[in-house]
């Protein structure tokens, strides 16, 4: 019994936290900032308790067995050192704030490295290498390749701007890249429709999740 009220209570307040976010649909109301507001507390409070067991507290305890060690030592406490950088931003003096920029600069450096490798490496390389399939034997595989390296061909043409549009091979390009639109268009339609299924489908699992809540009351 105490598991059936202890559901039911937990369902109600799933119900009334998703009747406030879809409050916004009527525009922006106290009462969605409230479910706003407790929605970000809650998230920083769950980041904290996890950085806590899983960053902080490990390497607390690392620290500790490598006080005999000067090399790991540094190499652990490094990290919070670059942390306390941090902090002079919060001060407005230029005398002291200055410091906050040695962490920045790794941060934003290290950041746009990986983001680099990630884009080449996940991105750029697999496009080419699919691109670049042999054509097999089978027919209609070989029309989706050429199709395939056509389209990249054309997409392409739609960013070349370096060749003058009044020479053939301008007029070329350009014809090249009206086709390229085109088939941008297409590919970011088909970008919003996931988008927007994705929408769809967590929207239809709030209001299943409200009408079974609702039928466990009578049923």
């Amino acid at each position: 019994m105490s598991g059936d009220i202890a559901s039911l209570t937990t369902g109600l307040v799933g119900v009334v936290l998703t009747l406030m976010v879809f409050s916004r649909l009527l525009g922006d109301n106290p009462v969605f900032r409230v479910v706003q507001y407790l929605f970000v507390g809650v998230s920083l409070g769950y980041a904290f308790v996890v950085i806590y067991h899983q960053v902080l507290r490990p390497n607390a305890v690392a620290a500790i067995a490598a006080l005999n060690d000067p090399v790991a030592l540094g190499a652990i406490l490094m990290p919070y050192l670059l942390s306390i950088l941090l902090l002079a931003r919060i001060s407005s003096r230029q005398q002291i704030s200055w410091v906050a920029n040695i962490p920045l600069a790794l941060i934003f450096g290290v950041g746009a490295a990986l983001a680099l490798g990630g884009a080449l490496v996940g991105t750029l390389v697999p496009q080419l290498q699919d691109s670049a399939r042999p054509i097999g034997s089978d027919p209609i595989q070989a029309v989706g390749v050429v199709l395939l390296v056509l389209g990249v061909v054309l997409t392409l043409c739609y960013f070349y701007f370096t060749v003058p549009r009044k020479t053939p091979a301008g007029r070329v390009v350009s014809i090249g890249a009206q086709i390229g639109r085109w088939l941008l268009m297409i590919a970011f339609g088909f970008f919003l429709a996931g988008g927007l299924l994705t929408y769809l489908t967590a929207l239809n699992e709030r209001l299943g999740f409200i009408v079974g809540w609702v039928r466990s009351l009578f049923g």
